[in-house]
């Protein structure tokens, strides 16, 4: 609700209250309602307060949340560049850490070099009827 809609409503509550207090003669009949509104009234606007304390909250925490998942990156960053420097870049050991080992690329094997791509198939050549054009 912005808070233009929130402070006419309540607004409009408070005269309400106030204008039936100063009529209680003749609205006796609605002065527990009125008293209903009243602690309604009250209650919104302690609510409308306890949710922007709420929301600057979740903000601050959502920062704090940050703050703490960059430290943690960087940490772990320092953690793996330690264990890289303890058993090397190429150490099978680091697999323990779930981290890759550098290994040599793979050599391709001649024969695979050497394959020809395979030809795309194509739609069957029109007959030229029966005869080859074989010489």
């Amino acid at each position: 609700m912005a808070s233009k809609e929130f402070n006419n409503e309540t607004g409009e509550w408070d005269h309400l209250s106030v204008t039936v207090a100063a009529n209680a003669a003749d609205l006796a009949f609605l002065e527990e309602t009125r008293t209903r509104l009243v602690t309604v009234t009250e209650g919104a606007r302690a609510t409308r307060v306890r949710r922007t304390d709420l929301r600057a909250q979740l903000q601050q925490t959502s920062r704090d949340l940050e703050a703490f998942m960059d430290e943690g990156r960087d940490l772990a960053t320092r953690i793996r560049n330690g264990i890289r420097t303890q058993y090397g870049l190429k150490a099978e050991k680091l697999l323990a850490f779930d981290m890759q080992p550098r290994r040599k690329p793979q050599k391709r094997k001649e024969e695979e070099k050497k394959k020809p791509p395979e030809p795309a198939q194509t739609a069957p050549a029109a007959s030229n009827n029966g005869t080859s054009n074989v010489d």
